[in-house]
């Protein structure tokens, strides 16, 4: 039993990891000059990964209350990217979209995430850095699918 706190634990390095990577992401979508922010991007590309979905969800995917999404989706909808229509299996729920305007967005973010990528995995060998992404995967998948079996199947448009 550890006594005192390891700044090398898995805690500390993946929480490290993710912070720079969010700031190397965000000065790469800065140097794109595109016309979302880092975090309008990371929106953008959570809505490409899971498809039209509920709101909530989203939010719950992306790690944020709905109501901090909503500004996100507010702007985001303004510039024409995503659209928001009621459920119609439950009226109260809005299940959000992206448009085909995204596209162009979506692949300059796509660029912008290879090239957060080249810089984080430099000094790694090929295979270091596809058994790094394979671990990172099966870590995920051990702690994300017990929350992902326990969502209602109808939260899915």
């Amino acid at each position: 039993m550890r006594k005192t706190i390891d700044t090398d634990s898995f805690g500390f390095l993946f929480n490290d990891i993710a912070r720079i990577t969010r700031g190397v992401f965000a000065r790469e979508i800065e140097a794109s000059q595109l016309s979302v922010t880092a975090a309008e991007a990371r929106v953008l590309a959570h809505m490409a990964r899971c498809g039209p979905t509920r709101q909530h969800l989203l939010a719950e995917s992306l790690g944020m209350t709905p109501m901090s999404l909503t500004g996100f989706l507010d702007r985001l909808e303004g510039e024409g990217l995503v659209a928001r229509e009621a459920d119609a299996k439950d009226r109260r729920a809005k299940i959000v979209t992206l448009t085909s305007k995204a596209a162009d967005t979506l692949s300059q973010i796509a660029q912008a995430g290879e090239r957060t990528e080249q810089l984080i995995s430099s000094g790694l060998c090929p295979n270091d850095w596809k058994a790094f992404l394979e671990t990172a995967r099966k870590l995920r998948a051990n702690i994300d699918g017990p929350r992902v079996a326990v969502s209602k199947p109808d939260d899915r448009a």
